[in-house]
């Protein structure tokens, strides 16, 4: 027994891609660098930015796979998890305050967010604020990219509409699979499925800062030349 986990990339041009699938027991740092290595080894060399929601152990193989890429934390999935943890005659109200930070226009007034979400409910809610804070950077990240990106780097959106598909497709077909190889058949079909319809359209807003992304991937990981300074 276990879980399915998929790996979608997306290229500085907004072309989707199904980089792989993984059957694995449990969640852990050394079962994400197992994948993570596996997609090096394969060729995925430089990336950018890393989007998951809060695997445990997920920043840490990043870390020793990856050490130039970042993590962005799903923003939706922690948004849920935060208005789950609080009174129903609270939600709304939180729910827009939380909102104030990822839907902020900059990262200087997501951070002004933060100290309102703070002073609104530190008292209230001290370890629902502390995660807020705590995890700030892996939840802000996308603020380092073009704004036009931010509504897919946040969350995990684009993944879980694939992972609909996925499960559409087994509603027509038995859902039990007696092998593990069944479900990868699963997802092979529908994997190149989705990539003929993702090749007739690439994401939208993503071509025009292509070059940008392209510029932030060469200076990220241009070769490191050591400076030699001589004294006379």
């Amino acid at each position: 027994r276990g879980a399915v986990y998929v790996a979608l990339g997306v290229t500085p041009g907004g072309q989707r891609q199904v980089l792989g699938f993984w059957l694995l027991p449990t969640e852990s740092a050394t079962a994400w660098e197992e994948v993570l290595r596996e997609l090096w080894q394969r060729g995925l060399r430089r990336v950018l930015l890393f989007i998951t929601d809060g695997l445990p152990g997920m920043e840490e193989a990043i870390r020793r796979v990856y050490p130039l890429a970042q993590w962005q934390v799903c923003v939706v999935h922690r948004v849920r998890s935060s208005l789950a943890q609080v009174r129903a005659r609270d939600r709304a109200l939180l729910a827009q305050d939380l909102k104030g930070i990822y839907g902020a226009r900059s990262r200087v007034e997501a951070l002004e967010a933060l100290e309102r979400l703070k002073e609104a409910w530190g008292s209230r809610y001290p370890s629902l604020v502390a995660a807020w804070w705590e995890n700030s950077g892996a939840l802000l990240r996308f603020y380092d990219y073009p704004q036009v990106l931010w509504p897919y780097l946040r969350s995990t959106n684009l993944m879980e509409r694939f992972i609909r598909e996925v499960r559409r497709g087994t509603k027509v077909r038995d859902h039990k699979f007696p092998k593990g190889e069944a479900v990868y058949k699963l997802l092979y079909l529908e994997s190149e499925r989705q990539e003929g319809r993702w090749a007739e359209r690439r994401l939208k807003g993503v071509a025009e800062v292509q070059e940008v992304l392209e510029g932030m991937l060469r200076e990220r990981y241009a070769p490191r030349t050591q400076t030699l300074t001589h004294k006379s």
